[in-house]
């Protein structure tokens, strides 16, 4: 298996969905959701190349749940997580903050 890197772009992501759906919700669907992305993650690990690429490059793009999902870089070495995506967001910030998150 592939080790995985975090992103500071796909930490701060993480976190502030998480903190979104337990503003939401409740910390049983808070840490549902954590569980979720740590099982996607495994997925990637085993098979990195399970997503489909996006926007023809080399960042792929793992729906976690309908709302949200991950995008990530499958290196020769290890797994490069770029950023957690809330669907619903302005798309046209989405570009962006994957550039910023590569680039780091």
């Amino acid at each position: 298996m592939k080790d995985v890197r975090w992103t500071r772009t796909a930490k701060k992501s993480l976190q502030e969905t998480s903190e979104f759906i337990l503003e939401l919700w409740n910390l049983k669907i808070k840490e549902e959701f954590i569980e979720q992305v740590d099982y996607r993650i495994k997925q990637i690990q085993r098979n990195p190349k399970i997503a489909p690429k996006f926007k023809d490059n080399q960042i792929r793009r793992l729906v976690i749940h309908n709302t949200v999902s991950l995008f990530y870089i499958d290196k020769p070495k290890y797994i490069k997580l770029l950023l957690i995506w809330d669907n619903r967001q302005d798309p046209d910030s989405l570009l962006d903050k994957l550039t910023d998150a590569n680039n780091v």
